[in-house]
């Protein structure tokens, strides 16, 4: 959710990066870094969409409608980031429903669904520091219910019952954990299904306010997760036959030196040529146009059928070696302090926060939470001025 390549990879010498844009890196992302290095570093990936209300479609339709396209005037009729609003359905269909109508299988670990958290210990809140500290203790969480529903029907017959995708309140290792079980029982029993997909979203944030973890906390919990997955499929009796993408649903007006549609991503599988960077042009769309290749699917509208397919991704030697996760360098649980431990800028950023609506997806405004991230973790660096469209001053930046 929402980061763009020189964010993230910035300080990677081997790609085209720019160090002075990085708010998240190796230290925050030890797993995306040793991804980039044990197989591929792809430094010219680029989300189709800008927000989540279109990336969500773009990433899982290869399309977006007329309708939303002509709804960024204001979004006045919905949001539909979780798949609320039929208009935003493309006539071709959902990747997913290419997959069924051809008699493969699919699973849905938190995409385009709502959450449904529910304590089950009366008096004790379902926020992160509690759903956090349950899990930790044993991998199991015991006083909480999480779940969720999906308003498209082959979403909810094929949804994973004790996931979801929103809120930040519940950390990615859980949601981590929930498809590593199930792989688990896959392994077991058969029937990994064809297409599998996750949501992972708690590299969105929810800037300094005092209720949840500190920026950085939020984005190793996603890197972890990612890791953790990334190792269990490897290691797993379906490697030989898997390929893993992973993509940024959108970049949400991150800086970036090239562009600021550009976004880490990754395509993982036993052909990925290791250890290279591939500077090759690729997008979402070209992405599931890959997807579509290698589960002999047809398109499902013009601009599948015209994007190009990510092969220099499975143009290497067969190579079976197992991913193992990285350690995170920072606590998952390091909570933002309160208002009352902060002073000037710090607290100004804390309010700021506290004032923004992380109840929703994107609700928040995106400029305020980009200029809280970099003072969060570039301190007093100057923001960088070509990315700047609005005042700065009412910010206290120079």
């Amino acid at each position: 959710e929402n980061r763009t390549y020189d964010q993230v990879f910035g300080d990677m010498p081997e790609g085209r990066g720019d160090p002075s844009l990085v708010l998240f890196g190796e230290e925050v992302t030890p797993n995306r870094h040793a991804l980039a290095r044990q197989f591929h570093l792809l430094d010219n990936f680029y989300c189709s969409g800008v927000l989540s209300a279109d990336g969500h479609q773009w990433a899982t339709q290869g399309y977006v409608t007329p309708y939303l396209e002509k709804s960024f005037g204001g979004f006045v009729r919905s949001y539909p980031y979780e798949g609320s609003d039929a208009l935003a359905y493309s006539a071709g269909g959902f990747i997913w429903d290419n997959v069924l109508d051809h008699g493969l299988t699919f699973r849905s670990y938190g995409e385009m669904v709502q959450a449904r958290i529910r304590s089950k210990v009366e008096g004790l809140a379902p926020n992160f520091t509690n759903i956090y500290a349950d899990f930790a203790d044993d991998g199991i969480v015991q006083n909480f219910e999480i779940g969720s529903t999906a308003l498209i029907a082959r979403v909810q017959e094929n949804l994973c019952p004790t996931t979801c995708g929103f809120p930040s309140t519940v950390p990615d290792v859980y949601r981590a954990d929930q498809f590593i079980r199930e792989l688990a029982e896959f392994e077991a029993n058969g029937g990994f299904p064809n297409l599998s997909i996750l949501l992972l979203p708690n590299d969105h944030t929810n800037g300094t306010s005092p209720a949840y973890p500190k920026p950085a906390s939020q984005v190793a919990d996603n890197d972890l997760a990612l890791g953790q997955i990334i190792e269990a499929v490897t290691k797993s009796r379906f490697w030989p036959e898997t390929a893993i993408f992973v993509a940024q649903d959108d970049p949400q007006a991150g800086t970036d030196h090239i562009d600021g549609h550009r976004s880490p991503a990754f395509c993982i599988s036993p052909w990925t040529p290791r250890g290279v960077v591939d500077s090759t042009n690729y997008t979402q769309v070209g992405m599931v146009k890959t997807i579509e290749l290698l589960l002999g699917l047809p398109p499902m509208n013009q601009l599948d059928a015209l994007a190009e397919p990510m092969r220099t991704c499975f143009s290497g030697p067969l190579d079976l070696t197992p991913y193992t996760a990285v350690p995170n360098r920072i606590p998952l649980d390091d909570m933002n302090p309160p208002l009352e431990a902060l002073s000037g800028r710090a607290l100004y950023f804390a309010k700021l926060s506290q004032q923004l609506d992380f109840s929703e997806v994107d609700k928040a405004d995106e400029d305020s939470l980009n200029r809280i991230l970099w003072y969060t973790q570039r301190g007093d660096d100057p923001y960088p001025d070509w990315t700047v469209t609005r005042d700065r001053e009412r910010y206290g930046l120079r």
